[in-house]
């Protein structure tokens, strides 16, 4: 890999509200010139039950896409889905111990959002992530493509266990 990527942790607390300007931030990032969106993981625990709702782009195929996302904030049956597609299908993303470990860090309500990006700092992301009440725990170069090659780095940012060896 010719240029490092960057590893972006952000958290948000259970009174973060989401109406889709991260979503508008990734559409944003992904038709920029020169900043290049590798992966991005969502992990949320849902305000009411705490159930764990994860939506991982590593996962490749056709729910790769940003459509797949507004589904997921906006449609609980396509959230529960999106979950389940993620805790099962490893196809290149983030492992289910991993997605599991992080939300195990989360009060109800909570969330980490993780991204890989090749390129300047994305301030459309940073205006995003502030406005839905979020603050960002981990910004770092890392050698990957793919944020399953960053598992300790991503459980360091955001307080999790370490692997089970």
């Amino acid at each position: 890999m010719s240029e490092l990527a960057q590893l972006r942790v952000y958290r948000f607390d259970s009174g973060a509200v989401f109406e889709g300007g991260l979503i508008a931030a990734i559409e944003r990032l992904e038709l920029g010139k020169r900043r290049a969106l590798l992966d991005a993981l969502f992990v949320r625990r849902d305000p009411a039950s705490g159930a764990l709702e994860a939506v991982d782009l590593g996962i490749g195929g056709a729910d790769a896409t940003l459509a797949s996302l507004l589904d997921f904030r906006l449609d609980s049956g396509r959230r529960r889905a999106l979950t389940e597609r993620t805790l099962t299908e490893h196809r290149g993303g983030v492992p289910r111990p991993l997605i599991e470990a992080i939300a195990a860090t989360l009060e109800r309500g909570g969330a980490i959002f993780a991204v890989l990006q090749i390129g300047p700092n994305a301030t459309v992301l940073e205006d995003a992530v502030a406005r839905c009440g979020g603050q960002r725990v981990a910004d770092e170069p890392v050698e990957a493509h793919a944020l399953a090659q960053v598992g300790s780095e991503l459980r360091t940012a955001v307080g999790a266990a370490p692997a089970r060896t």
